[in-house]
């Protein structure tokens, strides 16, 4: 083989050239580096793309679907504040404590007035009315018993008494008329008269005495101490003067109230000279209807 010649002119072959299968190896491995660090500088960059897209592999921000609207998850109630649930609840618990608080104290503080009521009413109650035995405008013995079952009205005068007796005796009779107008309380009240002059009122002179009045009115007597007894259970004050001489007029002082008493001839009422024969028929007639409602009979 011939060797070839070089001149000057052309340039010698380099010394250590690779071969070009090895060249194209290395060209394409510097490629793939090259591509390796534009991947690892687009992920460290800051910028907000990177951060979105960052953020996104994180969770914090939604995944945007292109194409279409952003979607955005919608809450009924806010997370927090008065209108979020824990603050809508507070308040219905607190709005029920207080009405539960309220109602209970007003039930507590209407409770608490009508046994204080019921105190009052007891303490204030006299003992009025007892056991008495006398002797009615016809002779006959009579106690306290004898009137039981029917509501009765008792008066205390005497027959000598000018004014004032016979003053009240009409207006009971004309509360006795308004009451048996009404069929619900006719013949259910009994007056009643006793004296507090035994002296002078003798059962006939108590009989006639009364025919001035309502016929239904029942006369009574007896002797001053058989008085004194009926006229001590009522409460009733009576006096005539210490000295009298014998057929002298006088006029004997004492109380002028009309007693109600129950069937059972426990006291219900007083009425004084105040009050007008419309109002005690009225009052009567509501207490006869409270009898009836607590379940007795007349």
């Amino acid at each position: 083989m011939l060797n070839r010649a070089y001149t000057t002119d052309s340039p010698p072959p380099p010394k250590d050239q690779p071969p070009k299968e090895e060249s194209a190896k290395n060209e394409e491995t510097k490629k793939e580096e090259t591509k390796k660090e534009a991947g690892t500088g687009a992920a460290n960059s800051t910028g907000p793309e990177s951060a979105k897209g960052k953020g996104e592999q994180e969770g914090r921000f939604p995944s945007r679907t292109f194409g279409g609207p952003e979607k955005r998850e919608e809450r009924l109630f806010p997370a927090t504040g008065p209108l979020s649930l824990p603050g809508i609840s507070l308040f219905l618990l607190t709005a029920v404590g207080i009405y539960y608080y309220f109602t209970t104290e007003k039930e507590r503080v209407r409770r608490e007035r009508a046994n204080k009521t019921k105190k009052v009413e007891s303490i204030g109650t006299p003992e009025v009315g007892g056991a008495y035995e006398l002797v009615d405008h016809d002779g006959n013995t009579v106690t306290d018993k004898a009137f039981h079952g029917k509501f009765h009205l008792v008066y205390f005068g005497f027959c000598h008494c000018p004014d004032i007796c016979p003053d009240e005796l009409d207006k009971i009779g004309d509360a006795l008329d308004i009451l048996d107008a009404n069929s619900k309380t006719k013949d259910t009240v009994q007056p009643v008269f006793i004296t507090c002059d035994p002296q002078r009122d003798s059962p006939e002179a108590v009989k006639e005495y009364l025919k001035q009045f309502h016929p239904k009115f029942i006369g009574l007597t007896g002797t001053v101490d058989q008085v004194r007894t009926a006229c001590k259970a009522y409460r009733v004050y009576f006096s005539k003067p210490p000295k009298v001489a014998d057929n002298q007029d006088y006029l004997v002082d004492h109380s002028i109230f009309s007693y109600l008493m129950d069937p059972d001839g426990t006291f219900v009422d007083v009425y004084g000279k105040d009050r007008e024969a419309k109002y005690m028929a009225e009052d009567i007639a509501r207490r006869i209807e409270m009898f009836r409602d607590a379940g007795r009979k007349l």
